[in-house]
């Protein structure tokens, strides 16, 4: 049972689709536990497959938020990546200068980024950070809306963060191109489309999806502020037919007329709002407004559970 949106407090409306929830106030969506998760990521995804598909994609947009981190003035130091899966986040931080480390639920994954060279804790955030760490800079990756709390989520980043730190999410967003074709489908009758971009059946589907409006709200009572917002590209061609094969439960044929669909249409896509999101937030000094912020926020919505990571699939 969801007792009310984390954002305002408001109340939720569902349950939609079997298993999401909407507040109709700021467009916070969440999935209920009704979604159904599919167990072991071994089984279901094809890891070489995914990490194939994922790769042009997110080396790209790696970056552009290493760009924009830059340009609000992040200057190296501490950098944490949440949910670092394979570490390519960490590669190209280190090579920026970054001292890196990262944090990775899967014990194969994370291993695997330790041979890579990178300095990875194995176990969920927060609960695997050594008590009192800092960093300048903490990043997730297509991480956030996996999380079940969101909120407690932002707090623990506060406390492991000094003021004017930076922290930078990019997330699959409710007022992309996509998102809102999945949802006109599913009004129609059919969810395919919008049940795969809420990942249901994957080991660790999403929980959250965010307008970055509500996001920056749920941010602001934690004792963040929005300092820069900006669409990441959402598709390409290389690496599409691997991206939408790497479920090994997705039949070819769906695949096929998927990976068509989107090729002939990807010019007009990316004319449209892109189905990712960045925002990068700077941590603001403790004062008594912003404590008095966070306790109303806390008072107004809540807890979902607990903060940490669930799984490693993104």
């Amino acid at each position: 049972m969801i007792a009310g949106c984390p954002v305002c407090g408001g109340a939720l409306r569902g349950p939609i689709a079997r298993f999401r929830y909407d507040c109709p106030v700021c467009s916070y969506a969440c999935a209920g536990s009704e979604i159904a998760t599919g167990g072991d990521a071994r089984v279901r995804l094809r890891e070489d497959r995914r990490e194939a598909a994922l790769a042009p994609l997110r080396a790209r947009n790696f970056e552009i938020v290493l760009d924009r981190l830059a340009a609000c003035g992040a200057a190296g130091g501490r950098l944490l990546d949440v949910g670092c899966a394979h570490g390519w986040f960490l590669d190209a931080a280190r090579r920026r200068g970054y001292i890196a480390s990262g944090v990775e639920p899967d014990r194969d994954v994370a291993s695997k980024a330790v041979q890579r060279g990178n300095d990875v804790m194995h176990g969920l955030f927060p609960d695997v950070l050594p008590a009192h760490t800092q960093f300048d800079v903490v990043v997730f990756n297509d991480v956030f809306e996996h999380l079940p709390d969101p909120r407690a989520a932002l707090r623990s980043i506060a406390q492991a963060m000094p003021p004017g730190g930076l922290l930078a999410i990019n997330l699959p967003s409710s007022r992309g191109a996509f998102y809102r074709l999945a949802e006109g489908l599913r009004r129609l009758g059919w969810r395919g489309p919008h049940d795969r971009l809420w990942q249901v059946g994957f080991p660790s589907p999403h929980l959250s999806y965010f307008h970055p409006d509500a996001l920056a709200r749920l941010a602001s009572g934690s004792g963040f502020e929005e300092i820069e917002r900006r669409a990441l590209p959402s598709i390409a061609r290389q690496g599409l037919w691997q991206r939408l094969r790497y479920d090994s439960q997705a039949s070819w044929i769906s695949c096929a007329v998927t990976w068509l669909a989107v090729s002939l249409a990807a010019p007009v896509l990316q004319r449209l709002p892109s189905d990712i999101s960045l925002t990068i937030f700077r941590r603001l000094p403790d004062t008594p407004t912003t404590r008095q912020r966070a306790d109303t926020v806390a008072a107004e919505s809540p807890d979902a559970g607990g903060a940490g990571t669930i799984a490693a699939t993104r």
